[in-house]
């Protein structure tokens, strides 16, 4: 599987909450970065601190999509760029995105999620 196949797999499992399909493609000691600006945004090491993470966004929003529509093939990282949605009890906002993925040995080792946070920020203030 190539790096680009390996990250549109981990979008599909993201989008129907498959979270082995996630561990599949995720190196035990990834490093995952996203604004900490929007929750749950921050720095996380390793893959059961990414796991946490992605299961406690249900905390903090009703739904969240994320709709890739190019990859970027750039050798060992990948860019993928897209459209995410966030929806909570106030209501709903479509950003872009632009996330960068480093892979090792078929694993993402390395992901720095970079999106429009002030929409998702508003609903969250």
């Amino acid at each position: 599987m190539s790096n680009v196949e390996a990250a549109r797999a981990g979008y599909k499992a993201f989008a129907a909450g498959d979270l082995e399909g996630m561990k599949r493609i995720w190196a035990d000691d990834i490093h995952w970065w996203n604004s900490e600006e929007v929750q749950p945004g921050g720095e996380y090491n390793g893959i059961d601190a990414v796991m946490q993470m992605i299961g406690s966004i249900p905390q903090y929003w009703k739904s969240m999509t994320v709709n890739p529509a190019k990859f970027i093939d750039a050798g060992d990282y990948v860019i993928a760029l897209g459209t995410q949605t966030l929806a909570n009890d106030k209501g709903s906002a479509e950003g872009r995105f632009a996330h960068i993925m480093k892979f090792q040995d078929g694993k993402c080792v390395d992901a720095e999620m970079h999106a429009d946070t002030a929409k998702g920020l508003k609903l969250q203030g």
